[in-house]
């Protein structure tokens, strides 16, 4: 009989007060969505169920729980027989509820149930929810239910020995069902003797299982024979043998790790093998993600690696200054250029090179703050940087361009700066240049319209002249003869004047160069002699000194002397105020290395005026180029007179300093060279 059986194994105790089990069941309810629970205790006489206390059902309500305890089989009876929870997904059309069990869940609003024995309490627990129950909420129930049995246990009446036995089967049956984990125990032959309800999830089929669900807990009950056996052929128990299963719900791969250890019944000698099996399909597969992801990091940090080689090359290779700062304008990278004329963060010098850095820094900082305040993404200018190394005031064209984040805010500023100085220079002597060709330009202007002044006024004669003859053509006496001569020889006159004028300007751009020996010294004394006056007048005084028994030179003696007019005339217009002018004639040395190698007579001018500047001096030869603008020089002396010197193999070289006065230097090969 299932009752007899049942007061046989449990027996009946008297209830304890619900106010002790209630708060238990409310945290259940309230903390695994529950519905609504229910626990009801063995009554012996006659041998039924009542309720004891309940959670969201009210007290009048549950103390009319009452249910008979027949011979009928019921699903709390199964239960509490079998010592396993049970689960009803449906209690109007579940076959395995009496029909007095059906109506009292229905009178309570449970249609989705879960019976769970309370077996060491002789009591049951039951809850429900509006979706059928699984297996996984019942096992986050059991902590609750042994909860429950510790409080129900508080009545104890005293057992026998047996019973006490039994009791603590039970004890132990609840503590192996806590835990998560599936536990299992083996005999000899592999064959499963006991099992927690995580185990059997895995391992025991259910009469209403399907066909699937059967074939996979088959599979499983195989692989964990195989792995058992594996491990006693190995000679003892091997902690982290992994075992790959099937889940029976799902179908997917469950990967476990298996611990054993051998267990003996002390009673009956049999062997078997407690093994536990530990969920690591999480762990291997959050394993495998961390060795994927780790792989991903590690090749990404090798091509930022390379990138990172790659671009230090490229910067290393860049002959321009390239500087990389932060939002704060601090450097954070800059090639070796760069590095020259800004400061390294490991410098700690003061002074000096370290100044210099610094300024260029300060200069740069200056350039970057509108890309702060602005949302240009680049800008261009030009910044004046000091050279270290020279202290030479350097022209860099900047070019900065903002990297900003994805707010728009300025994360850093790449800066590459290109050397302009030289760039600089050559257009200045470029626009020189240009200025410079406009004035000799204008110079020849002057010069044509000079010419054409000169020759329009001979030819102006010439034609009143033969006018004149026309008017008196017919006339036959003395007297228009006179006349007519008279203006002929006014013509003639001008024809000559003309012919003058014109062999002068074709003896200005076409020079004849004529071999005459000409005695150095004496030209110079007739040329001294010529312009004593003029340079008396004007407060020069003029010192010579000629060195005796020079040879003669081959520049005719008009052309020699025109040569030697030009320098004193130049000397007394740098002297305004007077000055001293000495003239020298020696031959050349081995020391006189500004000229040609061979033997020179050497003519030398020198005064003490007021010199040329730096910027004048490489163009003094040039034609109409001249430093007399306030007095309409032409520019043309001394570049006939180089002309002059050069014809007849010889050179002029000039030495001057601002303040300091100038010499000129004529060098004219000897006749017998």
């Amino acid at each position: 009989m299932h009752d007899t059986l049942l007061f046989e194994r449990h027996g009946a105790v008297g209830q304890p007060p619900p106010d002790l089990v209630r708060p238990v069941l409310e945290e259940l309810v309230a903390k695994l969505g529950f519905e609504r629970a229910l626990v009801a205790a063995v009554e012996p006489n006659p041998p039924s169920l009542s309720g004891i206390a309940s959670a969201n059902i009210s007290d009048q309500l549950a103390e009319t729980f009452r249910i008979g305890l027949t011979e009928n089989p019921t699903v709390i009876l199964s239960a509490m027989e079998e010592g396993k929870p049970v689960l009803v997904a449906d209690v109007v059309r579940d076959g395995r509820i009496s029909e007095e069990v059906r109506a009292m869940c229905v009178q309570f609003g449970m249609y989705c149930l879960a019976v769970v024995p309370l077996i060491p309490a002789s009591s049951i627990l039951l809850v429900s929810k509006e979706h059928p129950i699984t297996d996984a909420e019942v096992s986050d129930l059991l902590p609750y239910a042994g909860r429950l049995i510790a409080v129900l246990a508080e009545r104890g009446v005293a057992r026998p020995e047996s019973e006490e036995r039994a009791v603590e089967g039970e004890w132990l049956w609840w503590m192996v069902n806590t835990v998560q984990d599936p536990v299992l125990l083996t005999d000899e032959r592999n064959d499963l003797v006991l099992m927690n309800t995580q185990a059997s999830r895995l391992f025991q089929i259910g009469s209403e299982d399907s066909l699937g669900k059967r074939r996979a807990i088959e599979l499983n009950n195989f692989l964990l024979s195989a792995t058992l056996s594996s491990i006693a052929l190995a000679g003892g128990p091997e902690p982290g043998r992994d075992l790959s299963l099937v889940d029976p719900i799902e179908g997917g791969e469950l990967l476990y790790e298996v611990i054993c250890h051998p267990a003996t019944n002390l009673r009956t000698g049999d062997q078997g093998m407690i093994s536990l099996l530990k969920d690591v399909s999480d762990l291997r597969r959050a394993g495998e993600q961390l060795s994927r992801s780790l792989e991903g990091l590690r090749a990404t940090g090798e091509e930022v690696q390379f990138e990172r080689d790659r671009l230090s090359l490229i910067l290393t290779n860049v002959a321009d200054p390239i500087v990389v700062t932060n939002a704060a304008g601090e450097i954070t990278l800059m090639n070796a250029p760069a590095e020259r004329l800004l400061p390294a963060t490991s410098d700690t010098h003061v002074g000096g090179w370290r100044t210099i850095h610094l300024a260029n820094e300060a200069k740069l900082s200056s350039f970057l703050v509108p890309l702060k305040l602005t949302p240009d993404r680049m800008r261009y200018g030009e910044i004046q940087m000091v050279d270290p190394d020279t202290g030479e005031v350097l022209t860099m064209g900047t070019t900065a361009t903002a990297v900003r984040d994805e707010l728009g805010e300025l994360s850093s500023a790449v800066c590459v700066l290109h050397d302009l100085t030289k760039i600089r220079e050559l257009e200045q002597r470029r626009v020189e240049q240009q200025l410079f060709e406009s004035e000799k330009q204008a110079a020849v202007g002057r010069l044509a319209a000079t010419l054409a002044h000169e020759i329009n006024n001979p030819l102006e004669a010439i034609k009143n002249s033969l006018e004149l003859l026309e008017s008196h053509a017919g006339e036959s006496d003395v007297a228009a003869t006179i006349r007519s001569a008279r203006f002929l020889g006014i013509a003639r006159k001008e024809t000559d004047r003309l012919s003058g004028i014109i062999r002068q300007v074709l003896g200005f751009y076409r020079q004849t160069v004529v071999a005459e020996p000409t005695q150095v010294n004496r030209v110079l004394e007739e040329a001294i002699e010529l312009l004593e006056r003029q340079l008396r007048q004007s407060g020069v005084t003029v010192h010579s000194d000629l060195a005796a028994d020079l040879p003669l030179v081959p520049t005719p003696a008009d052309q020699l002397k025109q040569v030697v007019l030009n320098l004193l005339i130049n000397a007394q217009d740098a002297m305004p105020k007077g000055g001293t002018v000495h003239v020298t004639t020696r031959l050349s040395r081995e020391t006189d290395t500004e000229f040609l190698a061979g033997r020179y007579v050497l003519i030398q001018v020198r005064d003490t005026g007021s010199g040329i500047s730096e910027e004048d001096l490489p163009f003094i030869f040039d034609p109409f180029f001249s430093t007399k603008r306030e007095t309409k020089g032409t520019g043309l002396g001394l570049w006939v007179s180089q002309t002059i010197a050069q014809d007849h193999g010889g050179q002029i070289k000039v030495q001057s300093r601002q303040g300091r006065g100038t010499t000129f230097t004529v060098a004219l090969p000897p006749v017998a060279a």
